[in-house]
């Protein structure tokens, strides 16, 4: 069994009789943890610095526990009196009080380790201020009574609870009202835009057209940076930041519009000029000539479409990047996602050629490994679910090497135009990449924990040390039981400013959160997970491949514990009608026909 009390620095050296006040936590280790908050009685002893009133003092330790007493040695006889946990004495000589009373037994081999800490310093652990904000936020509208197993967490607890329970002067709780005034009127105009934003996303004409759109979806994430607490800096940077962005696009960019129309047609003539190379054999490449001919026509009709459509939205585009200069206001994240939007809209016919080239390529591949596996004499038993050996007859194997050489030779030039079109797809998707890294990144940047770094002021846990002191009274004293002797161990905490280093590792926890859950694609209960399990079904359910059944029985499982504990999952993750992907009907179409074509077999057999 272990012991550890945490001490005030100012309660340590005190000479006055009081109470004091904490909470007491015992582990699964049985290691008892005395937290000692505040005392009734005593004055704040430190040099020019204000104290603190008494009243305030004794509301708040009403909602404490009373831990024990500072008693001088001439009171000590009355300690019989009193059902306390902790009693400390002091006298004249020694500088600082000692453990004289405990509620408890101790052991032979018990150990007490006292802490002494400073208020202000503990208040610095900027990690700890994260934990304890983040778990309010998680807990608003449930729980607000947090429980946290590390003992300097709960230690941060109690003091940042007492310096908002005790009230400041009337002075300057006048100077916080006003400063506090003047910060609601300065973001009035970005409170009113964000309304009506939020307004027309609410609206159903506009409502369809959101939340089908990237902004929509940063909306929902700046709304979890924001309301997290956490990143009041990174939110102020990037309004700041987005009305430089406007002013710069309103009033010293004539048409920003026009760049982004030149950058287009550059894409559509570098990618005709391309198209055009690829006629007769380029570097070598040996293709088809019709299949090239045939593909080039197809291709180049679809490029003069997307240059049309781009003509046609000239218009729009330069008129689009008002309102893209104007959300600036409520950030330059939002422009980012915005700029998004316009470049997945304007880009949609780069999307469609590196659709029809897939295809393309998939049918190709699919037809050659077909093919491969009758020239080498096999074929795939839907019965069994596997491979095995096949005698064909030569008719056959004649048509199939006609086949499997003209797909041979068709493969290059079908590759080719894969390549390009995929690569076509894959520069847009890595400039929305970036864009979207970009506008995440300025609200998970830690900017507050890189200026309280160069100002010296940013502490966390790891910079916390412990400095031994040398205990006048080591000993524990209860006359009315014969004790053994004690170790007591008396530490001073110590926190110094942290490395550069951990700033950098200082995470809010959103963006993880966001990542993991664009990762974990799994919603709730699909349509073909509630089938009654009857023979066909269970053989169905065992041709799944193995990612397909593993989700099945996460989600499944996942219900049960759900009803079980009656709760309702989140509603982002429920199932929407348009994304119930019926995974099981093929397999069991599949199941069915092989049991009645096996059933009938048996009938005339």
């Amino acid at each position: 069994m272990s012991l550890k009390i945490f001490l005030p620095k100012k309660l340590y050296t005190i000479k006055e009789n009081c109470n004091i006040y904490g909470e007491v936590t015992i582990n699964d280790c049985n290691a008892i943890s005395y937290y000692v908050i505040t005392a009734i009685g005593a004055r704040d002893i430190e040099k020019n610095s204000q104290s603190i009133p008494v009243q305030q003092e004794i509301e708040f330790s009403c909602t404490l526990r009373h831990l024990g007493l500072i008693l001088s040695v001439a009171d000590i006889s009355k300690i019989g009196r009193y059902d306390v946990a902790l009693c400390f004495a002091y006298d004249n000589i020694t500088p600082n009080i000692y453990l004289h009373k405990l509620s408890i037994k101790p052991n032979q081999g018990t150990s007490i380790n006292v802490f002494i800490y400073d208020d202000n310093q503990i208040l610095k652990l900027q990690d700890l201020e994260n934990v304890i904000h983040y778990k309010e936020s998680k807990t608003e509208n449930t729980n607000n009574e947090l429980c946290p197993a590390d003992d300097m967490q709960l230690l941060y607890q109690l003091i940042k609870q007492r310096n908002n329970f005790v009230q400041i002067s009337a002075k300057a709780e006048h100077k916080f009202c006003i400063s506090q005034l003047i910060c609601r009127l300065c973001s009035f105009p970005f409170n009113f835009l964000s309304m009506f934003f939020t307004l027309c996303m609410t609206i159903q004409p506009l409502k369809f057209i959101f939340h089908r759109m990237i902004l929509y979806e940063h909306y929902q994430e700046w709304l979890k940076f924001k309301y997290s607490g956490k990143r009041h800096y990174n939110i102020v940077i990037d309004k700041f930041l987005g009305i430089c962005v406007m002013l710069l696009l309103l009033l010293f960019i004539p048409h920003p519009g026009d760049y982004l129309i030149e950058s287009s047609h550059f894409i559509v003539i570098k990618l005709r000029m391309l198209l055009n190379s690829l006629r007769g054999a380029p570097i070598g490449l040996k293709l088809n000539v019709q299949l090239n001919s045939f593909l080039l026509d197809c291709f180049d009709y679809h490029v003069h479409l997307w240059a049309t459509f781009l003509d046609l939205i000239e218009p729009f585009v330069r008129k689009l990047f008002v309102p893209i200069a104007l959300l600036g206001a409520m950030g330059l994240s939002y422009q980012l996602a915005s700029l998004t939007d316009l470049i997945t809209i304007m880009g949609l016919h780069a999307h469609c050629f590196s659709i029809y080239s897939a295809v393309l390529y998939k049918v190709e591949i699919k037809g050659l490994q077909v093919l491969w596996k009758v020239v080498l004499g096999k074929r795939k038993n839907l019965l069994k679910n596997r491979v095995e050996s096949h005698n064909y007859k030569n008719r056959q194997l004649y048509l199939t090497t006609i086949f499997f050489a003209s797909l041979l030779f068709l493969f290059p030039t079908i590759l080719t135009y894969y390549v390009v079109f995929t690569t076509l797809r894959l520069c847009i998707f890595l400039f929305n990449l970036i864009l979207k890294t970009l506008r995440r990144h300025l609200l998970e940047f830690p900017f507050e924990m890189l200026m309280r770094w160069f100002s010296g002021n940013f502490y966390n846990i790891e910079a916390l040390e412990l400095e031994y002191l040398q205990h006048i009274t080591p000993l524990v004293c209860q006359p009315e039981i014969q004790m053994p002797m004690l170790h007591i161990t008396v530490f001073i905490l110590h926190i110094h400013s942290s490395s550069l280093g951990r700033v950098f590792s200082c995470e809010s926890g959103i963006l993880q959160e966001l990542e993991a859950k664009e990762e974990n694609t799994i919603k709730s209960l699909h349509r073909d997970d509630c089938f009654y399990e009857t023979a066909d079904v269970k053989e169905a359910v065992r041709r799944l491949p193995r990612k397909i059944y593993d989700e099945r029985n996460y989600r499944i499982m996942r219900a049960l514990h759900l009803s079980m504990t009656k709760t309702v999952l989140p509603k982002e993750q429920w199932t929407k009608y348009e994304e119930d992907e019926k995974y099981l009907e093929p397999y069991l179409e599949e199941v069915i026909k092989e049991r009645e074509e096996r059933e009938e077999w048996l009938k005339n057999h």
